[in-house]
């Protein structure tokens, strides 16, 4: 409803006269321009050499005059120049252009004087936005341009406001550094007589002032300094640019008063029309006052479609309730109105007020003008308490109607005037968004987690939902709920619906589906971080600079949010524990926090939630807080299982039970969508995990069929050597590489040519790869360990050994020349040092321990070797090549645990037993 429109970047000005016309006139620069020194425009390397903006306020009628030029030294310039484009509302004025000129080497080409025209084009730019102003176009095809031309604009319009009744005012940003201008300025002024008030908002100084000829002058000198930086963080009167608000209203009062006559209600209803149907119809369904203004704001909010109609005034003067109820269309002025109306007819106390939906903070620090608001919305004041409705909005009803929005300020219209008001916050009484989760864990800590959810969404949230909860087409309602929880529950999501309570105002999103990865492990024990409205905050508020140091944070909102999770824990032979912060009631950084766990045999309970409105936090109050939150982090809970039963552990048929509802879940999306490759791979893989790897290669059968990509093929082939069909595992292998070339598939290809027997072929194929910096490492260490199977290991150290020339304290390096003297038992004790370092420069990592146990063990020191596979297996239970070569040694020992060891190696890589037979390791 504002008019902020009317200043925007200098190629499209937007702006309405006194004499309104769809006519563009061709005339002279208006007297009262005072002309900027353009003398410097042809030298100028700026993009733009001149900006001149004049504003003049007089009679009612503020007036735009534009004089731009632009240095076209780009081919993208030309392209974005070529056609110009003025636009103007013809209801309310005209547009006048005064010069289209080019500037080249020295000489003037006057297009205008040439008789270039422009094509005038009706088109409403905001129509997405459900606004329609009626302006019009004015584009001129600019010919002949040519690389290093500067092309000349200068035009001018007026605006005289039919809601203002001759009252001035005008919104002007001031153009600041970065923004590089030759020669600029901005110049407002008006008679003397006229008493205009004015303020600049933002980082910028005063303007120069003076009075000349009778009219008072404010002259800025473009572009301005930049302005500091301000903290992302503070208050929105802070994060203003540098602007220009200036007015002949003398207070707020006064623009309160002006607007007010627009929005009385007396007689506008007749006994017996439409409205008053309505009215009668709330009033017969409740005696509670709350309850009606409830059911009137629905019956806005719902049946009455947002459309803004800018024309005849329309920016500031509403349609009549009779025009917006028999259309069903209105803005917030029209929806204001037929609200107020209403309201008032119940006998509930109620005005109009304006509103800034932008930054409703800076209102407190502007110029009175109405220009300083956007948005108008009805405060009600029953039995004492403020309700503050919008009609724009949606899904408001009784159990939301207390909330609050973040406005800031209002200002209420009313016939003896008004002054700004606070827009006061509560705490809301209602959730925004409930979740109710079941986690289902009792597969155990490897496995996916199965999960059902249940999330209402109320009020605006709720109503965000609307349109999908009418959606009838299966895989789309997944996709929306698939991508509604990516961030809450995240994981994927085999089964959802979405419905639309209309008398509630809420969407209930229900989905069934699971997640991955919940778990990370810390030598033997596993680690659930818990989820919840009460986790993962922090608050670092910025005031480092000493500019900075005395600003605001900037609490935002309103927001509540409830989580309810219920777990079924995995199993473990020490327990679940639960550490951290079980029972939370506190406030911090103006955030409530509320928390209840309760950890009982096998399964868990959270109950929590988090709650916040706008507020502001005094700086000297920051420090406090962020020790406040702080506390409350390094409490956020985690469940922690010593000792968990890991997949590894189990048989096959156990581990084919565990999963049967899993691969069920990925058999539900492929039955909603059987032609998407990726959906027949996720059960591919979930198969695999189950051992089932001929179902597996069916699934990969039909997802290479749908779309043939190398990592399904490599995924094909581990499930081909897990069964033994090593032909077939060797010519996926090799499709892959066929179809990527890169480091990743040769690897793949490679290692199968080589146990294949073929292992020249494979060496060949890593050095044909060309391969240098990080990438020729990688590809060296793949070599290496080739090479034995060609015989070729010396080869392999000495190539090595060249990389750790220029790399001495490389980890991959040594760690490789550590693991080929291992694997090809090759100079192991030459290779102690080696590995010695490897172990130090990686830190102790479980894969270079594991390096150096094979060392170890090909010198025949098999308790050093254990020494090391224990500490590997420590940090990396699941490394299937230590599991194997404990197993190993155990079993030649005469410990009979030895059998297990490999058995779980093998259940975690099918082709372990494979690999250590080729290198000439294998149990007795």
């Amino acid at each position: 409803m504002s008019y902020r429109s009317l200043t925007v970047a200098p190629i499209l000005i937007l702006a309405a006269p006194a004499l309104a016309g769809e006519d563009v006139g061709f005339v002279e620069t208006p007297a009262w321009v005072e002309p900027l020194y353009d003398g410097g425009i042809a030298e100028s390397r700026d993009n733009v050499p001149l900006y001149d903006r004049q504003i003049r306020f007089e009679d009612g009628v503020v007036t735009r005059y534009t004089d731009i030029a632009y240095r076209l030294d780009t081919t993208q310039a030309l392209q974005q120049m070529g056609t110009i484009q003025l636009s103007w509302l013809p209801d309310k004025g005209d547009l006048a252009v005064h010069r289209l000129e080019i500037l080249r080497d020295g000489a003037v080409i006057d297009l205008l004087a040439q008789g270039l025209r422009p094509e005038i084009l009706r088109r409403e730019r905001e129509l997405e936005r459900r606004s329609v102003n009626g302006a019009l176009t004015a584009a001129f095809a600019v010919p002949g341009l040519e690389l290093g031309d500067v092309l000349r604009v200068t035009s001018s319009t007026s605006l005289r406001d039919q809601a203002l009744a001759g009252a001035m005012q005008a919104a002007e940003p001031i153009l600041a550094e970065p923004t590089k201008i030759g020669t600029g300025r901005l110049r407002l002024s008006w008679p003397d007589t006229v008493p205009m008030q004015w303020k600049t908002l933002g980082d910028v100084k005063q303007p120069e002032s003076w009075s000349e000829g009778g009219f008072a002058v404010l002259d800025f000198n473009l572009p301005v300094p930049e302005p500091k930086a301000m903290p992302e963080d503070a208050p929105g009167r802070f994060m203003i640019a540098p602007q220009i608000q200036i007015g002949s209203f003398a207070d707020w009062a006064e623009v309160s008063q002006s607007m007010s006559g627009f929005y009385a209600t007396e007689n506008l209803l007749e006994p017996g029309d439409a409205i008053s149907r309505e009215v009668a119809r709330i009033e017969a369904a409740t005696s509670d006052p709350v309850e009606r203004a409830a059911m009137a704001l629905r019956m806005v909010q719902d049946e009455v479609t947002y459309l803004l109609n800018g024309m005849d005034g329309g920016n500031y003067l509403p349609q009549s309730p009779h025009d917006t109820w028999a259309n069903r269309y209105g803005d917030c002025k029209a929806k204001s109105l037929l609200l107020l109306t209403m309201l008032r007819a119940m006998g509930i106390e109620a005005e109009a007020v304006l509103v800034d939906s932008d930054n409703g903070d800076a209102v407190a620090i502007s110029q009175p003008i109405p220009g300083a608001f956007d948005h108008m919305i009805v405060r009600a004041t029953i039995a004492g308490e403020d309700y503050w409705l919008d009609g724009t909005s949606a899904g408001t009803r009784l159990a939301t109607i207390d909330e609050v929005p973040d406005f800031g300020w209002a200002l209420p219209l009313r016939p003896e005037g008004a002054g700004l008001m606070e827009v006061e916050q509560r705490w809301p009484e209602s959730a925004d968004r409930t979740m109710r989760v079941t986690y289902d864990m009792s597969a155990g800590v490897d496995m996916p987690v199965l999960y059902s959810a249940e999330i209402e969404l109320r009020g605006v949230m709720g109503a965000r939902l609307r349109a999908q909860a009418a959606e009838q087409e299966q895989f789309a309602v997944v996709g929306v709920a698939t991508n509604y929880l990516e961030d809450l529950i995240g994981g994927l999501v085999y089964d959802a619906t979405i419905s639309y309570d209309d008398d509630a105002g809420t969407v209930l999103l229900a989905a069934e589906g699971m997640t991955f990865d919940q778990f990370g492990f810390e030598r033997g024990t596993a680690i659930h971080r818990l989820p919840g409205a009460t986790v993962n905050w922090d608050f670092k508020p910025n005031r480092a600079r000493s500019a900075w140091r005395d600003i605001p944070y900037r609490v935002r909102g309103p927001l509540a949010i409830e989580q309810q999770w219920d777990y079924r824990l995995p199993p473990g032979a020490g327990g679940p524990q639960l550490t951290g912060i079980a029972d939370l009631d506190e406030t911090a950084a103006g955030v409530r926090f509320k928390r209840a766990i309760r950890l009982s045999g096998e399964t868990l309970a959270i109950a929590d939630s988090a709650s916040y409105i706008p507020a502001e936090i005094p700086a000297s109050d920051l420090g406090e807080q962020r020790r406040a939150m702080r506390r409350i982090a390094s409490g956020d809970p985690m469940l922690r299982i010593a000792d968990p039963h890991r997949y590894w552990e189990l048989d096959d048929k156990t581990v084919a039970k565990q999963l049967e509802q899993h691969i069920a879940g990925a058999t539900r999306l492929i039955e909603l969508k059987g032609d998407l490759a990726a959906f027949h791979n996720f059960r591919a893989t979930l198969r695999v995990l189950a051992r089932d790897f001929e179902g597996a290669i069916s699934d990969f059968d039909r997802a290479i069929e749908l779309e043939t990509d190398p990592e399904t093929l490599v995924l094909r082939a581990d499930a081909y050597d897990a069964i033994g069909d090593h032909d077939a595992a060797l010519a996926d292998a090799q499709m892959a590489f066929e179809l990527q070339g890169d480091l990743q598939y040769a690897t793949a290809y490679g290692f199968r040519l080589a146990r294949a027997g073929r292992a020249e072929e494979a060496l060949e194929l890593i050095d044909q790869l060309g391969l240098s910096g990080d990438q020729g490492v990688d590809a060296e260490v793949v070599w290496s360990e080739i090479s034995g199977h060609a015989d070729r290991t010396a080869e392999a150290w000495d190539r090595l050994q060249i990389w750790l020339d220029e790399r001495p304290d490389e980890a991959v390096l040594l760690n490789s020349q550590c693991w080929t003297a291992g694997i090809w038992d090759f100079q192991v004790e030459l290779a102690e040092e080696v590995c010695n370092r490897a172990v130090a420069v990686s830190g102790n990592s479980a894969s270079v321990l594991d390096s150096r146990a094979l060392a170890f063990y090909r010198m025949n020191r098999k308790e050093e070797a254990m020494a090391d596979l224990d500490a590997a297996l420590a940090k990396e239970p699941g490394q299937a090549s230590s599991l194997y070569l404990r197993g190993l040694i155990r079993l030649e020992g005469g410990d009979r645990r030895g059998r297990d060891d490999l058995l779980h190696a093998q259940r975690i890589n099918p082709e372990i037993a494979r690999r250590f037979e080729g290198y000439g390791l294998a149990p007795d």
